[in-house]
């Protein structure tokens, strides 16, 4: 009781920790780009702003399809709080990138960046990125393979981390709506 009492614990700060992450880079974004100068010309707004708004949506979308296919295929169960994962899931969104969520946090960060219309946020946006790649493949990715081993060196081989395609997105509805494809030969 008391083992599983702490794995809890220790999940539920590792899941305040990720958020805080994620949490703070957008809000550094939205501060900077309010309360700095680099604001762009009213014609580059024209097309930031509906791209901010594309990217947010991108991301939202991709975040959403994620989260909702570990669920539905017995990753995490909301009702029981913060776990562990119990198996690896690798269909819908899964069958093509790695990090569908984390690729769909990315995305958010660069339309909020595009939505401030601020050069100071969008570089900012870039570095961000870079420290969120890393965050994603050196740490997360350590602490699945931990987790999984020889299934997820087998994961690792067959998808990249990070797939932006349309298919990806198609895929993942699908599996949502009929349950995930049929294995291919």
């Amino acid at each position: 009781m008391a083992v599983a009492l702490q794995e809890g614990r220790s999940l539920k700060s590792e899941f305040a920790t990720k958020f805080a992450f994620w949490f703070s880079w957008w809000a550094v974004i939205i501060l900077v780009g309010i309360y700095t100068g680099g604001k762009l010309p009213g014609r580059a707004r024209w097309l930031t702003v509906p791209l901010g708004i594309f990217l947010m949506a991108y991301g939202l979308l991709l975040n959403s399809i994620a989260g909702r296919t570990l669920k539905k295929y017995g990753h995490f169960d909301i009702r029981k709080g913060i776990r562990k994962p119990e198996k690896l899931v690798t269909v819908g969104i899964y069958s093509c990138m790695r990090h569908p969520a984390q690729f769909g946090s990315i995305f958010f960060g660069w339309g909020l960046a595009f939505l401030t219309s601020n050069v100071y946020a969008i570089v900012l946006a870039g570095w961000y990125s870079f420290s969120a790649l890393y965050f994603i493949l050196a740490i997360e990715e350590r602490e699945t393979l931990r987790e999984f081993e020889k299934d997820y060196c087998r994961f690792l081989a067959e998808r990249p981390p990070f797939n932006p395609s349309p298919r990806c997105l198609r895929e993942g509805l699908r599996a949502l709506r009929n349950g995930p494809a049929p294995p291919r030969d």
